[in-house]
């Protein structure tokens, strides 16, 4: 498997600090970065890395929170520095996630991704009405031709996991709820399952993502499912994403381990790429659980390890991040 090398500069230097255990080392050198270029983003992403790694979440999320000061007006900006706030898994990184997503969506509604961000964020703060509208907007609307392949199918299926966790809240509601899903053309959720949902915020770019689990089998853009179980359901070539990877059926059904990367075709004009893979478990009765990966990227043509999900792997349950 192509290792994956994504990063060169001082960003690089930052990250190999980090990767070594050096966590001081990584701090001191971006925060003279940022000193040298407060106006650079990766500085800012270099500092929250750093802090979060010294377990430092305020000052994490206030490096995160910068870059939308510099780039507000921008909603793929916006969407990026929201899932490394998102990441933090602090109350009040997540309720700025959900403002800055809620932005991004209303400057944006053409970019689905805006849609299913803000809507899993308002989940994840316990406003599951506001959720399920929220997702409602971006599964109910047409988006360009010719773009975001696959994206209705997964839009409605969020639809249907959102209304899941609606039901499992509010049970008292069920049949209000499942009528609502059904007048919005959503799919009912009712069995277990996983997902991998790739996102990047470059326009106009081709992100191939890849799937290999534990018994040898690889999914990608010319081979959709994998042997043991599991489908892609489209690639996408035109920017953004979404891309979105189901298995489908009982844990104990899968085969452990899956490991995740991206082979990214190119940075764009900012000379970075950024986005998200989400991983999203539901149990088939309206729990939740999430893990949050960002990343970024800088080399052309570069594959980018989004790590491995196993059994052992601890996602975070949606109700407990809302206690």
């Amino acid at each position: 498997m192509p290792k994956a090398l994504p990063y060169e500069g001082r960003f690089k230097t930052v990250m190999e600090a980090l990767q070594r255990g050096d966590k001081d080392v990584a701090l001191d050198e971006a925060n003279r970065w940022h000193a040298d270029q407060p106006g650079d983003v990766l500085s800012l992403v270099a500092l929250g890395e750093a802090f979060e790694a010294k377990g430092d979440v305020k000052s994490a999320a206030r490096a995160y929170g910068s870059i939308l000061e510099l780039f507000s007006f921008r909603a793929d900006s916006r969407r990026f520095a929201g899932e490394r706030l998102e990441r933090l898994a602090d109350a009040r990184a997540l309720a700025l996630a959900v403002d800055t997503y809620g932005k991004a969506a209303e400057q944006r509604p053409d970019h689905p991704a805006s849609h299913r961000l803000y809507a899993f964020a308002l989940l994840k703060k316990g406003d599951h009405e506001k959720a399920f509208e929220a997702m409602k907007k971006g599964a109910t609307r047409t988006y360009p031709m010719g773009r975001f392949r696959g994206v209705d199918r997964i839009l409605k299926e969020d639809l249907g996991l959102v209304a899941a966790a609606w039901i499992h809240a509010q049970p008292a509601r069920a049949g209000e709820i499942k009528a609502k899903l059904r007048e919005a053309g959503g799919v009912e959720e009712s069995g277990p399952s996983l997902r991998f949902v790739l996102n990047w915020e470059t326009d106009a770019n081709d992100v191939d993502f890849h799937i290999r689990d534990g018994k040898g089998g690889h999914a990608y853009y010319s081979q959709m499912r994998l042997p043991s179980g599991g489908e892609l359901y489209a690639d996408v070539t035109t920017g953004y994403g979404p891309e979105c990877f189901t298995i489908r059926g009982a844990r104990d059904q899968r085969a452990y381990p899956y490991t995740l990367q991206a082979h990214y075709y190119s940075r764009g004009p900012m000379g970075y790429g950024m986005g998200k893979l989400q991983v999203l478990e539901h149990d088939g009765n309206g729990k939740l659980s999430f893990e949050e990966r960002p990343f970024v990227v800088m080399i052309d043509r570069a594959y980018v390890d989004m790590g491995t999900v196993d059994k052992s792997t601890k996602l975070a349950d949606a109700a407990a991040m809302n206690p």
